[in-house]
C-alpha cells in the first residue's frame, strides 16, 4: 500500500479520485489548495503526489508547486503526476513530452477527465521505479 496525496482545488474531483484510488488499497490524503502544501507534504511524506495545475489565484500554480517540491530537501524526489485540464482551458498542447527538470519537473502528465485504470497504471509504474 502506498501513501498518495491528491492536490486539486476541485473538491469533488479530488474526493472522487481519492475514493477510487483507495479501492486499489492505497492510503490517500487530499489537499484543496497549494497554500501550506509543501509543509503538509514534508510532514506526511507521500509516495506519490497527484497534482492539478490550475488553481483559482494562479492558473499555473501546480507547475510552481512542482518546482518547489524539487528544491525541498525532504521531498525533492517525490514522484509527481500532473492531472489537469489545462489544455482544455488554454489550448497550448502541454504533454508528458514537455517535462523537464526546470520548468515542469514531473514524472507524468495526464488530461482530465482521467480514466482511473490508466491513472493507476501510472501510479503502479512510478511505485515500482521508486521501489516501495
Amino acid at each position: 500500500m502506498a501513501r498518495i496525496t491528491v492536490i486539486d482545488d476541485d473538491i469533488e474531483m479530488a474526493d472522487n479520485t481519492a475514493s477510487l484510488i483507495r479501492k486499489y488499497g492505497h492510503e490517500v490524503f487530499t489537499l484543496y489548495t497549494i497554500d501550506g502544501a509543501i509543509k503538509r507534504l514534508v510532514h506526511n511524506k507521500p509516495d506519490i503526489v497527484i497534482l492539478d495545475v490550475m488553481f483559482p489565484d494562479n492558473p499555473v500554480a501546480g507547475f510552481d508547486l512542482a518546482r518547489q517540491i524539487r528544491v525541498t530537501r525532504e521531498i525533492k524526489d517525490l514522484p509527481i503526476i500532473l492531472l489537469t485540464s489545462i489544455n482544455q482551458e488554454f489550448p497550448m498542447g502541454f504533454s508528458a513530452g514537455d517535462s523537464d527538470p526546470e520548468w515542469m519537473p514531473v514524472q507524468s502528465f495526464m488530461e482530465k477527465p482521467v480514466k482511473i485504470p490508466a491513472l493507476m497504471e501510472k501510479v503502479s509504474r512510478l511505485l515500482k521505479q521508486k521501489k516501495l
